[in-house]
């Protein structure tokens, strides 16, 4: 990959090396060689992914006011720049999405804006206190900021162990919260990513995968709860967080939790935006029993909630979802729940890797939130 930028016009926000990764995984690289009002010749590299080895392309394409345009052979490039400096990337439309940062391409390749810190716990396993990892996003400054908690879900069905050490983030949710004013926190779990302790979010007896128990899964849920509250407590230690109440959000498992906490947790909850929120797939005898008393756990909390789900989802169905919506309103919770269709076939459960669909939405709940 050649390493001699010479942009035609250096003075262009554009001209550089940007880094980024598409899904908040598949890292991406983007130099801008050449950039003129009309015209840009860049190189787009992309790094491997399970079977792909990745590659690097000549691309070229245009500036267009605050966005640039790039074409490849088979895929479309647009890069939006925003206030912060940074680039929000789609690939063919919504088929991928990207947070993009300057760099320098010789010595500064920082894939995520976001930083991975592991913070101390009150939580002791066999005698040894546990630590989880937390990647954080945060605006420029000092602070004190309102601090925002994002949640990750589950790994399907728990068969795979090599997936309890992928360490969830969203850099699209990510640098919406933080344009916003948020300090971003995305903890990992007991036993997920890099976190100490064992993961045991109601497990079978010989942890070969879930269990569709209502007894021992709930018991999982109620330890996740005990993580969310513990790095909750150690975060507000920081000086750059903001005294009071915190936004919670999360998907899947995470969703539902979010809300849990919340109806737990009212005084200290300023917001909550579920994403294709549940405990249990529909598979599971229990599931409806389960899903339904943790949402209506979150009744106790005063204001409206943000659910929003995506059509087609394998694990809560759109009428599942709204049953546990009803079951939420019953209690006494208030929200608004919004549904959206993904593209392709049984992709619901991915909504919200889709920003485009859900952006705007996102920004009212904020603007309310005030």
């Amino acid at each position: 990959m050649p390493l001699n930028i010479d942009p035609s016009d250096s003075a262009s926000p554009f001209a550089g090396s940007w880094f980024g990764r598409w899904g908040s995984q598949w890292r991406t690289l983007i130099v801008i060689e050449r950039i003129s009002r009309q015209k840009v010749e860049a190189v787009y590299a992309v790094g491997p992914r399970g079977d792909n080895k990745g590659a690097w392309r000549d691309v070229k394409g245009g500036v267009y006011g605050d966005k640039l345009l790039l074409d490849g052979p088979s895929y479309a490039l647009d890069f939006e720049l925003r206030p912060s400096g940074r680039l929000r990337a789609r690939y063919n439309e919504d088929q991928g999405f990207a947070i993009m940062s300057k760099g320098d391409l010789k010595s500064d390749r920082r894939w995520s804006f976001g930083s991975i810190e592991m913070t101390d716990t009150d939580l002791v396993e066999q005698d040894k206190p546990v630590r989880l990892e937390t990647v954080i996003y945060k605006p420029p400054g000092d602070g004190p900021f309102p601090l925002a908690v994002i949640n990750h879900g589950s790994t399907g069905c728990g068969d795979n162990p090599a997936a309890f050490k992928y360490t969830f983030t969203n850099d699209w949710l990510a640098d919406i919260l933080v344009e916003c004013g948020w300090l971003v926190a995305f903890p990992q779990r007991r036993g997920r990513g890099g976190s100490g302790g064992v993961y045991d979010e109601g497990f079978t007896t010989d942890r070969t995968h879930y269990t569709c128990d209502a007894y021992r899964t709930l018991r999982g849920a109620d330890r996740a709860l005990d993580d969310i509250s513990a790095v909750v407590f150690e975060l507000r230690k920081r000086p750059d967080v903001e005294e009071g109440p915190i936004l919670i959000s999360g998907v899947s498992r995470g969703g539902i939790l979010s809300v849990a906490w919340a109806g737990r947790n009212p005084d200290q909850t300023q917001g909550v935006v579920n994403f294709v929120g549940g405990w249990l797939g529909e598979g599971c005898c229990d599931a409806e029993e389960v899903n339904k008393k943790l949402f209506r756990s979150g009744g106790a909390y005063p204001r409206k909630m943000l659910w929003i789900n995506g059509e087609d989802d394998t694990f809560y169905s759109l009428p599942c979802s709204r049953k546990n919506f009803a079951a939420f309103q019953d209690a006494g919770a208030q929200g608004a729940f919004h549904e959206f269709r993904v593209k392709g076939k049984n992709n619901g459960h991915w909504v919200h890797v889709i920003p485009t669909l859900w952006n705007d939405l996102l920004l009212g709940y904020l603007d309310y939130l005030k």
